[in-house]
């Protein structure tokens, strides 16, 4: 029988039984060293706060004004939310580093991810016209690129989402603080004031619907520090303007 056994091993070649075998511990050991690396690997992934602004058609834009924007048109919400998930993330993690057999290991992971500072990133992106060629024709089409982006923590964005709220959201903080209050009246800023005031003098009730002697007065005049901002604006007619030259009237006219 021994005799039998060793004849059909020897009628065998060794390489249909090696080859197999071969094979089959190397996926073994594959397997086993890709669940090693999965392990050591680290599970904590920082959520970082993303917006992208797009600036097609602007010239040399300026990021914190498009953030100081957001914060004006969208208040402070958002930024408070991701900031309260991210407390929660983090004792989450911690407790899975306190149930995590590898706890030192995991630890320093943690420790490694944390990225506060640069917590919220924003960018600045603008479409771009590309070509494709088809049949010997080139078609245009746009894509957007991204080509500045910077990081803040939370701690940055809510001084200057109290700083916004100290100037009552009217303005971003480089236009309120800008020395050339009057560049800043712009034919939108203009017609906004018109049409709250309905077209009327502040001072002498004179109705001017077609816009005819309607003038945008700074009730502090910029030479005395008036901010070029709505509750700093009035519409006079070209007399009564002329008339209060520098001087601070205030209308008690409602605005309504």
């Amino acid at each position: 029988m021994m005799n039998i056994f060793l004849m059909s091993l020897s009628s065998t070649k060794w390489e249909d039984i090696v080859l197999p075998i071969t094979a089959l511990i190397s996926i073994i050991l594959f397997v086993g060293l890709f669940k090693v690396a999965k392990a050591l690997r680290s599970p904590f992934h920082y959520p970082y706060f993303e917006m992208s602004f797009d600036v097609s058609g602007k010239r040399n834009p300026d990021i914190e004004d498009y953030i100081d924007n957001y914060l004006i048109e969208n208040g402070f919400d958002a930024i408070e939310e991701h900031h309260n998930k991210t407390i929660a993330w983090k004792k989450e993690c911690e407790e899975q580093i306190q149930n995590s057999i590898l706890k030192k290991r995991r630890a320093d992971q943690f420790a490694a991810c944390i990225d506060d500072d640069n917590a919220y990133r924003f960018s600045l992106c603008r479409d771009q016209t590309r070509y494709r060629q088809t049949n010997y024709v080139k078609e245009p089409y746009k894509v957007s690129v991204t080509f500045y982006d910077d990081s803040f923590d939370y701690e940055w964005l809510l001084s200057r989402y109290q700083q916004l709220q100290a100037i009552n959201f009217e303005a971003t903080l480089s236009d309120y603080h800008k020395k050339a209050q009057r560049k800043l009246m712009s034919k939108q800023l203009r017609d906004r004031i018109a049409e709250r005031d309905h077209y009327t003098c502040r001072i002498c009730g004179k109705h001017m619907p077609d816009g005819v002697g309607l003038q945008i007065d700074h009730i502090v005049p910029v030479s005395k520090g008036g901010k070029s901002v709505p509750s700093n604006l009035q519409v006079l007619c070209s007399k009564c303007n002329g008339a209060k030259k520098a001087r601070i009237i205030r209308s008690s006219m409602s605005t309504q």
